[in-house]
């Protein structure tokens, strides 16, 4: 009756089920990840607080993913592990999984108003520092990252 997919083509619909047939059946999923049927509505009213008592590993991440790494962990009380030129490398512990690290860096170039945005990338939880976390981005280690120029 009903079939809802992403942009990837998997299974997604924030507000109700993703797949339902005439006679009832229905399958709730987020991004191809099939979910509790009142997980889509539970979405609106996050917390960094309900984010960290999930105890579903995956559930926890399309949260973390939905509410935004940025708001966590500015909500959360993260605090920097390391700074360099290149940026500001964050980590978050979560309960029962792999701690998230993010770098926060400042995009070279300005916008038309004349501002910098600010972009979060996602890199292993083993990294040290911003630059090793930059470096990964691009395929690279921390010693052989040396861009002559950024745009």
């Amino acid at each position: 009756a009903e079939l809802h997919c992403d942009d990837a083509g998997r299974l997604h619909r924030a507000e109700g089920p993703a797949l339902s047939f005439p006679d009832g059946f229905a399958l709730h999923a987020w991004h191809g990840m099939p979910v509790p049927a009142e997980f889509g509505a539970s979405m609106t009213g996050l917390t960094p607080e309900r984010i960290r008592a999930e105890e579903n590993a995956e559930l926890r991440r399309v949260m973390l993913e939905h509410f935004g790494y940025d708001r966590y962990l500015a909500e959360s009380g993260a605090t920097p592990v390391h700074r360099d030129e290149t940026g500001v490398l964050w980590r978050i512990d979560l309960a029962d999984d792999e701690p998230v690290a993010m770098v926060e860096v400042v995009n070279s170039t300005a916008e038309p108003d004349g501002t910098f945005r600010t972009y979060w990338l996602r890199v292993p939880p083993w990294t040290r520092t911003a630059r090793e976390g930059v470096a990964w981005t691009f395929g690279q280690t921390e010693g052989d990252y040396r861009p002559l120029r950024e745009t």
